[in-house]
């Protein structure tokens, strides 16, 4: 292609950058470069995710752009990564192109992911949070297959819940610290997933309850669940693909 991009994916809760894989081949179709960091706590079961805050999922992200040294890039987040991708670009305003929030968190200064999850399910996380010694979030089964990943076969859907890792609990239930609005000051598009059951009540959590928050930004609706980077990747690519040729 003429006009290829650089494109840097940050996964949400319990999953790592292997999330991206069908999504990142296809961007590479549309003959762009595509960076999938991982952010810390990914490993074993048993790990302790007790230490892991916001500071480090920033420092995570921070770290690839430099390692890679790439110019100003499409950054998006899916889920939880919102939150860390808002970070990141209030560290780094100058190296992002736009922001693609994937169903994601667009908090304000000074809010956590926990402060606008309805009552309910923040209770049921923290009641989860507290069967481990780290307070790390566990993902239930029933909650990954009806809320999260109900479009998937049953095989695509017990294969990567075998994948999950309990989530640290910091950057759920942490605030964030950002110096700026980056989410209404820096070219956005959110994607909004028109089948996602995530949160209560259903897909008006993300939009408009997340895309209210953006000043007007390019909201694009695609048909999905929760999980589009693995159940439905390339159509999840192609609309970052699309976002990332949007002017502004």
């Amino acid at each position: 292609m003429t006009n290829p991009k650089t494109f840097v994916l940050v996964h949400g809760s319990w999953q790592g950058a292997w999330s991206w894989d069908g999504v990142r081949a296809r961007l590479r179709a549309h003959g762009h470069r595509v960076i999938t960091p991982a952010l810390p706590g990914r490993g074993d079961l048993d790990e302790d995710r007790s230490w892991i805050g916001h500071d480090d999922n920033v420092a995570a992200v921070l770290a690839a752009l430099d390692a890679d040294g790439a110019g100003p890039v499409i950054l998006a987040g899916h889920s939880l990564g919102g939150v860390t991708i808002s970070q990141v670009a209030d560290q780094r305003p100058g190296q992002i192109a736009r922001l693609v929030y994937c169903d994601a968190f667009a908090l304000e200064d000074g809010e956590s992911a926990a402060d606008v999850l309805p009552e309910q399910m923040r209770a049921g996380i923290s009641e989860l949070a507290a069967t481990r010694t780290d307070q790390a979030i566990p993902m239930p089964w029933e909650l990954w297959r009806a809320n999260f990943i109900q479009t998937a076969t049953e095989e695509l859907a017990r294969d990567t819940f075998r994948r999950l890792v309990p989530d640290p609990y910091r950057p759920v239930f942490d605030p964030v610290k950002l110096r700026r609005p980056v989410h209404r000051e820096l070219p956005v598009t959110f994607l909004h997933f028109t089948r996602d059951q995530a949160v209560p009540p259903g897909p008006a959590f993300w939009h408009p309850g997340m895309t209210g928050r953006l000043n007007g930004a390019a909201v694009a609706e695609i048909d999905g669940d929760h999980e589009m980077p693995l159940t439905a990747p390339q159509q999840l690519a192609d609309a970052l693909h699309d976002a990332a040729s949007t002017p502004g």
